[in-house]
């Protein structure tokens, strides 16, 4: 008798342990999908809308708006977003948006990687990505003739292509300052 109470009493505390632990896996699995926190690639701060970015040989007034691309010949998102890219600088010229490249490796390996993915700019610049607070690659930012950044792109685009481009027309319509 004893046996059976006390068989009773563990089969009773593993049910309590087994529905606390499912409990905690369900509170993990809601919070990550319902209210995914905004990571960063190495935990870099990154910048944002209302920020100045300070390009080296970069003329923000000559240029009035211009849609930079931050991009790495060895970023995935940067190849799957390619088409998305396409569209915009597309986009870009007809508004008479500059566009920009900037990549961490040499003009030469950035220009290849552009030819391969068929993404043409109008410029094409070589340096590293930490001064410029970019957390990771891509980063498409929309700057004005200020040189501050109204629009910020992050993340793989082909998810996105619609918001993206729409935000970008809007931003490119927009009378210049």
């Amino acid at each position: 008798m004893r046996n059976s109470s006390f068989r009773t009493n563990i089969e009773f505390i593993a049910q309590i342990v087994i529905a606390i632990a499912v409990l905690v896996v369900a509170g993990i699995i809601v919070k990550r999908h319902v209210f995914p926190e905004r990571r960063t690639a190495l935990n870099r701060p990154s910048i944002s809308a209302g920020e100045r970015l300070n390009l080296a040989d970069v003329d923000w007034k000559q240029n009035k708006k211009s849609l930079v691309f931050f991009l790495n010949k060895d970023c995935r998102y940067c190849t799957s977003s390619a088409a998305v890219y396409r569209q915009l600088t597309e986009e870009a010229f007809k508004h008479n948006v500059k566009s920009l490249a900037v990549f961490p490796h040499s003009a030469e390996e950035a220009k290849a990687y552009l030819e391969s993915i068929k993404l043409s700019t109008d410029e094409i610049l070589s340096s590293p990505l930490p001064p410029y607070k970019i957390a990771g690659t891509p980063t498409v930012l929309f700057v004005n003739s200020s040189g501050t950044v109204e629009g910020v792109w992050v993340g793989d685009a082909s998810r996105r292509e619609k918001q993206i481009r729409e935000e970008f027309l809007t931003l490119a319509e927009k009378p210049v300052d």
